[in-house]
């Protein structure tokens, strides 16, 4: 009887297919460095079971040959899914959802790149599959050689065995849904529920930790399907938000920043949209920092931003390398434990998150998806107000990111891409235009103005690095020498003509006679994808740094350690050692140029405010300061040699701070909340009576 229950088609390729399936999500585990052992387990054996049954439930119904050529398929779709998700994840930080796949397809172009970020041992991935292909190919025919297909059963005994097949199936439904709402099925410590993964699962490496790769994408697609979005998972967990809204008391002093919010309170009044009236008392809720001594330390002066494309602190290591680079770091405000968190969209998301100061959305690419919405308290906006010209620069295409608009939505009067600055270019992946050729050919579009705030986006040191281009092997040689591989030999030639560029944008306000009136505010989008850990540290290693990059690191971040740094010729050296993102460089820069603004409309802080909270915080929830580092999907604290200990309760404290403002800051770039919110202002506004009368007259 045993033997002939094993035998049976459904049940033998349910096994089957079962293992297969929970033996693939062990290995991605592995490679992820999740817990050897935690209840998520339980989750991924039943989802395992169920879609092993399911699929063979399907397949039953079919001829033989049919049946095992689907089989086939399930175990060829599994396994390549897996293997690009987790290649995906090892590349680019994250595993891929609907609603960054744009962002993934871009990987074809450096395909060379992907490929070789992979170890030789994350293969292994596709084991599994290789095995379990052969075995339909080979030993299921064997088996099955011989086997009837329930012939000799009549109609209400195979009726019988279907109703028995389904109640199994709706059994497992039910069981495995009880895992998702039972708070005993999650760890204490994990920032989103199990259930809010479910239903949207924004956080894709904290919902693969605890449903495994195969289920993510199936919750992915079922939310895209059905629509469900931020706002219904807000809603549901609206309780929890409310609990983070607390109501500052502000003493006076001479540091104060005093705002009137009479139009924002009469907004609120007459504001019946729920989403607006969560998102009104979050924000008006929040702390309004006060000024402090480097408030206006920059006031009155121009002001240049430039993001350094695939830039980590390679740039700022070698005075002999990087002469320029080396100098602006060294000479002016260096925040040295500063990181560019990865997300599944670095450039365009950290673009967005520096000229905003607000988290993106982790499974989109924000910039683009988003790129109607305005933002009156956006950079350039604020700098407008300020009487301020206002321009924004590229030396390539829209082909990534669509910045003529999204730039127009954060206020930039003007955006010149490659074609408006008269410059040419290569639609090669492996060719990118000069940094110094940007500098040069937009020196007469912007430097002229009498007070200007310019954004620079660079791009010459993009990968790849692993074939010949102009700019990767213009100074190869010259790094060949000093003993670096070839690849990263073509990044530091590619660095040395941004270090170039520095220079040429230096002279060129040397020769207006802006240097000195001029502050240049600069940071890496992320760290270079397509040099291996191995080649980084190499460099890192050869010039002294006390730590080593690990990209799927569960332990630390540092390979998102990328730096930023304000110069200007007239300021002395300043080094802050506070941890910081770049989330907080906008809310700084604004408190430095002593702008009007409302500190409550960013979610970064301004570094030098006693608010500030020394503390990097990535996109999936995870985050890092002095104690160590704190690993979302893993919900683990790794405290350096020595630190204190935090209880489970101020890690919680923390993980809900971090999740509250993630979550707003999503719901309000969905909501175009800031539209909404300088439109009614300025509606509310209180006039005063002066200007009443010149209206009047």
């Amino acid at each position: 009887m045993v033997k002939k229950f094993f035998s049976n088609r459904v049940v033998l390729n349910t096994i089957v297919l079962s293992v297969f399936t929970f033996v693939l999500e062990l290995v991605i585990r592995f490679f992820v460095d999740a817990p050897v052992w935690d209840i998520a387990l339980i989750r991924i054996a039943i989802s395992s079971i169920l879609m092993g049954l399911i699929w063979s439930f399907i397949t039953h119904f079919f001829p033989k040959i049919v049946g095992r050529i689907l089989n086939i398929v399930y175990v060829l779709g599994i396994g390549i899914l897996c293997f690009v998700e987790f290649g995906l994840y090892n590349f680019l930080g994250f595993f891929m959802g609907i609603g960054n796949s744009e962002q993934g397809t871009k990987v074809l172009g450096y395909i060379l790149d992907f490929m070789n970020s992979l170890k030789i041992e994350y293969y292994l991935i596709l084991l599994p599959t290789i095995l379990f292909v052969l075995y339909y190919l080979i030993f299921d025919r064997m088996i099955m050689k011989n086997k009837k297909r329930n012939e000799e059963m009549n109609i209400p005994q195979k009726i019988y065995i279907e109703i028995i097949t389904l109640t199994i199936i709706l059994l497992l439904c039910i069981g495995y849904f009880a895992t998702i709402k039972n708070p005993k099925m999650q760890n204490e410590l994990q920032t989103d529920s199990n259930y809010s993964l479910w239903l949207y699962p924004e956080n894709s490496n904290l919902t693969v930790n605890n449903f495994g790769v195969s289920m993510y994408v199936f919750a992915d697609v079922k939310s895209h399907i059905l629509g469900i979005d931020e706002e219904d998972v807000a809603r549901i967990e609206q309780e929890e938000v409310k609990k983070e809204q607390k109501k500052h008391n502000m003493v006076v002093t001479d540091y104060s920043r005093i705002i009137d919010d009479t139009a924002w309170n009469k907004l609120i009044q007459n504001t019946s949209d729920s989403t607006y009236k969560t998102l009104n008392d979050y924000f008006i809720n929040r702390e309004i920092t006060p000024k402090n001594e480097m408030t206006g330390l920059f006031e009155g002066k121009n002001l240049i931003v430039i993001l350094m494309e695939s830039v980590n602190e390679i740039s700022i290591m070698n005075q002999e390398d990087f002469p320029t680079l080396y100098k602006m770091y060294h000479e002016g405000i260096s925040f040295t434990n500063n990181f560019s968190p990865r997300n599944n969209c670095s450039t365009g998301n950290n673009e967005f998150t520096v000229l905003s100061s607000l988290f993106t959305i982790n499974n989109t690419c924000t910039a683009n998806t988003y790129a109607s919405n305005t933002y009156f308290q956006g950079a350039f906006n604020v700098f407008n107000n300020k009487g301020y010209y206002t321009s924004s620069y590229h030396n390539y295409t829209e082909q990534y990111y669509r910045r003529n608009k999204i730039h127009k939505g954060l206020g930039s009067q003007k955006f010149y891409g490659v074609t408006a600055l008269g410059m040419t270019y290569d639609e090669a992946y492996e060719e990118w235009p000069s940094d110094v050729d940007m500098f040069k050919h937009a020196k007469d579009k912007y430097m002229n103005q009498e007070k200007f705030m310019s954004y620079f986006a660079s791009v010459t040191t993009h990968q790849t690095y692993n074939v010949p281009s102009k700019m990767g092997d213009k100074y190869k040689e010259e790094f060949q020498k000093k003993g670096y591989s070839t690849t990263l030999s073509r990044y530091l030639s590619k660095m040395k003509t941004l270090d170039e560029a520095l220079e040429e944008l230096l002279k060129e306000l040397e020769e207006m006679g802006k240097l000195e009136d001029t502050v240049i505010a600069l940071f890496g989008d992320h760290y270079p994808y397509g040099l291996t850990d191995s080649q980084i540290n190499e460099y890192l290693s050869k010039n002294g740094a006390d730590y080593v990059v690990r990209r799927n690191s569960t332990t630390t971040k540092d390979v998102d350690r990328i730096p930023m740094f304000i110069y200007n010729a007239e300021t002395e050296p300043i080094q802050v050692e506070q941890y910081t993102s770049i989330i907080d460089l906008l809310p700084t820069l604004l408190n430095l140029f002593n702008m009007d603004y409302d500190p409550r409309y960013y979610l970064g802080t301004d570094i030098f405010s006693k608010q500030h909270v020394s503390r990097v915080v990535f996109a999936d929830g995870s985050w890092q300061n002095e104690l160590g580092y704190y690993h979302a999907p893993n919900n683990k604290m790794n405290y350096v040699e020595g630190a204190k200990e935090l209880s489970n309760a101020e890690l919680k404290e923390i993980n809900q701070e971090i999740k509250t403002r993630q979550k707003m800051s999503a719901s309000a770039i969905k909501a175009n909340y800031f539209k909404y919110l300088g439109e009614g202002l300025k509606k509310y506004q209180v006039i005063e009576p002066t200007k009443a009368v010149e209206q009047n007259n």
